[in-house]
């Protein structure tokens, strides 16, 4: 009895090692005969490289879903990113679909670009098409970049941002030119762009970088209806807490001295904040022309345009009141609507819909669209205008009484 129990143990203990070897064999990190597990990545398209914050994949370098300027609508293969991209080094842009990554980096066609002319930024950029490479895309120096990539035509552009500015009828030079907000310095994580002490008035404005409003991917490409190309927004709007490339204008309603800053954050993309920070003193309009420009009018039968300003004058004074009348006003509702303008071009003040309080019979006729324009609703009607601003206020009323 005693031999066969021994006799049973040493047989079990003997078939509980050679299990215990396999299973350790069949562990072994070095067997050759496994492959190590393949990384799981989230689908998208990332920048990574030793010229950038990242040199693996993280869902920080992952380019984003953006609109197509022409159309400000979204296009699901125009993708961006803002990020600080080092002068020394490279990077990729990898597409992950499943277990397939691709590697894209330039092609012989990728190179500098003039981006002065059709309201793109105002400075050289890189721009062609992409390739399966290991070879990597570089900038000639350290600076924040907006990358953007149309996976469809495999384009690429890399373009610079120098400065974002501040412009629009709320700030000092108009719609013709920024107010900048220069950066104050270089870092891989966070880059701050700032502007003291500017002058705000109310109106509309708009930010946008390097002075231009959209970057051309190309030119050519039939979006249908008679459209073409695709443009990414150089620009943002909305609202200042809430901004939206190409996003409608933002209107200022408290004229002040204002620090405006934009920051970008690695990750997260760009916070914009504006702290008021004195009074303006009270403006005398008494020499000030204004007169009347847009599409959206008619006269004599034709409808004007957005280059020259119909009725210029000055206003009638009371005191503080400047006063400007405008008679016998046709509209046509085929047009973008009108505005208010000073002088012939955009670098002084312009009063659209949001800046002022609308009054009269006919105030209900008339709505805006993203430009902050007056837009009529009734097509050839006619009406009287009447503006009234109030100088030490800054209140701006404008009367509109049907004909």
């Amino acid at each position: 009895m005693k031999k066969t129990f021994f006799y049973h143990f040493k047989l079990a203990s003997l078939m509980l090692a050679l299990f215990s070897m396999v299973f350790m064999t069949s562990c072994d990190p070095d067997d050759d005969d496994d492959d190590d597990p393949t990384t799981l990545v989230e689908d998208g398209l990332y920048i990574k490289g030793d010229a950038v914050a990242y040199d693996d994949f993280s869902i920080k370098a992952a380019l984003q879903k953006t609109r197509n300027e022409v159309l400000q609508e979204d296009r699901s293969d125009l993708l961006e990113i803002y990020i600080a991209v080092k002068g020394t080094g490279g990077f990729n842009l990898v597409d992950v679909a499943g277990e397939t990554q691709t590697t894209y980096g330039p092609s012989s066609d990728f190179g500098n670009v003039d981006g002065t002319e059709r309201d793109q930024p105002k400075i050289t950029y890189q721009r062609g098409t992409a390739e399966e490479t290991e070879s990597t895309f570089s900038v000639p120096s350290d600076g924040l970049y907006h990358v953007v990539m149309d996976k469809e035509l495999k384009t690429v552009a890399i373009i610079p941002v120098e400065y974002w500015g501040i412009i629009g009828g709320a700030t000092p030079n108009g719609w013709s030119d920024d107010t900048r907000m220069e950066s104050m310095g270089f870092d891989m994580t966070s880059m701050t762009f700032k502007a003291e002490q500017v002058p705000l008035t109310l109106g509309d404005f708009k930010f946008r970088y390097s002075g231009g409003w959209k970057v051309e991917i190309d030119t050519t490409y039939d979006l249908g209806d008679g459209n073409t190309g695709i443009k990414v927004n150089a620009n943002y709007g909305g609202a200042v807490d809430a901004l939206v490339p190409g996003g409608d204008n933002i209107t200022n309603s408290e004229s002040g001295f204002y620090d405006v800053m934009m920051v970008w954050t690695d990750g997260e993309g760009y916070a914009a904040t504006m702290t008021r920070t004195g009074d303006l003193p009270s403006k005398d309009w008494s020499d000030i022309e204004l007169g009347l420009v847009g599409d959206g009018l008619v006269f004599d039968g034709a409808k004007h345009n957005w280059d020259n300003t119909a009725m210029l004058k000055t206003p009638a004074v009371n005191g503080s009141v400047f006063t400007w009348d405008f008679e016998n006003i046709t509209v046509a509702t085929d047009g973008g609507g009108f505005k208010i303008r000073q002088g012939n071009d955009w670098s002084n003040a312009i009063i659209g819909f949001n800046d002022v309080v609308l009054l009269g019979d006919g105030a209900d006729d008339f709505e805006t669209n993203g430009d902050g324009n007056f837009v009529p609703l009734v097509d050839g009607a006619s009406y009287s205008l009447s503006l009234q601003i109030d100088g030490s206020t800054e209140a701006q009323n404008l009367t509109i009484t049907k004909l």
